[in-house]
């Protein structure tokens, strides 16, 4: 019997690769779905069904990636494929505008592939990817429980930079109110609020923090809704905010965001001042969830940090839980003045 080309089976690919746009969304979203689907939020699940939607689209998806990428600037990353099945991904996000940080997201190994250093191998690819176009830093967020990931990126040189807690109640607790400290006041703030709200940011955030929240900054410059944004809130079902500041002898130093929305989870947001904290954060959540009283009980949601122990454990007094808690951790890639460096030679 005559042995053709044409009859030569090619061996399956094993190992990593770039991921390729064309072919490998379905799988890395199958793969995501298997390592985090006890753990992925609404936001996280419609995330999944995009990636579902755009792999439907085969070469179209092409028309969306940036020209000449490859596809690469529109979903960098890597997989590690084996067995003819794609086994292992990690995919790099860039984070700010200037293509300094970039977060390493979705590391994931399909289960009967792990320990075989799967994992760390693609994430030494991506590490070296981000020094390749001369990313400063790389970023991660993981489980607080996860011990064997935690390890991992310990070793890769990667340290903690602050701990995100989500806590959520299903329900909004029954009213009950504290009172407010003597000289406290709190009165609605609105976009010419800003500078006030800034200086509280700059002098309420630990430097870590601070490094990592930029867009916190933004998040409270979205001011309180006006009296017609709540009506139109109120009859669109679109929800509305009241952004209220913490005065004390006219002085800010706290910001209480109360999200009311008629559909989802409504929302607490607190930020206090360092002389005030540990002292005042029962009166303003008390006073945040009685807020949220006055309207349809629903489920409440708080992004609350590390460094806010009281204002967690008030809301767990009331019978919040946590659903997640997240470690963000960095890695140094390239120094700032290496990277002027490179790019001055470049041009």
């Amino acid at each position: 019997m005559a042995i053709t080309s044409a009859s030569i089976t090619p061996a399956p690919q094993r190992g990593i690769r770039q991921i390729d746009l064309h072919r490998d969304l379905g799988a890395i979203a199958d793969l995501i779905d298997e390592a985090f689907s006890s753990e992925l939020d609404a936001a996280g699940r419609s995330s999944l069904r995009d990636m579902r939607t755009m792999a439907r689209l085969g070469p179209l998806i092409y028309l969306m990636a940036p020209p000449g990428s490859g596809g690469s600037g529109f979903f960098r990353g890597f997989v590690w494929e084996e067995d003819g099945q794609i086994v292992g991904n990690v995919t790099i996000q860039q984070v700010d505008g200037y293509g300094r940080r970039w977060m390493l997201a979705n590391v994931a190994v399909k289960e009967g592939y792990r320990g075989r250093g799967i994992g760390r191998a693609l994430m030494e690819q991506a590490i070296n990817r981000i020094r390749q176009i001369d990313g400063e830093w790389a970023i991660l967020q993981v489980r607080r429980n996860n011990d064997i990931a935690r390890s991992l990126y310990d070793h890769l040189g990667f340290s903690e930079v602050v701990t995100e807690v989500q806590l959520r109640t299903r329900m909004t607790p029954p009213a009950s109110s504290l009172p407010l400290p003597d000289d406290l006041s709190l009165e609605p703030l609105y976009y010419n609020d800003w500078k006030k709200v800034s200086h509280l940011l700059r002098n309420s955030l630990p430097e870590l923090a601070r490094w990592w929240h930029p867009d916190r900054n933004s998040n409270f410059r979205s001011s309180s809704d006006s009296t017609i944004g709540r009506l139109w809130g109120q009859l669109t079902g679109g929800g509305y905010r009241r952004r209220l500041g913490a005065f004390w002898r006219n002085e800010l130093l706290g910001v209480l965001d109360v999200d009311t929305r008629p559909r989802g989870d409504h929302r607490l947001d607190l930020l206090l001042h360092p002389h005030v904290r540990g002292q005042w954060e029962a009166s303003l959540l008390h006073y945040g969830l009685n807020q949220l009283g006055l309207h349809p009980r629903r489920p409440v949601a708080a992004l609350l940090y590390d460094y806010q122990p009281d204002a967690i454990a008030t809301l767990e007094e009331q019978g919040f839980h946590r659903a997640s808690e997240l470690v963000t951790m960095r890695k140094r890639i390239v120094h700032h003045s290496e990277r002027y460096r490179n790019r001055s030679g470049q041009e």
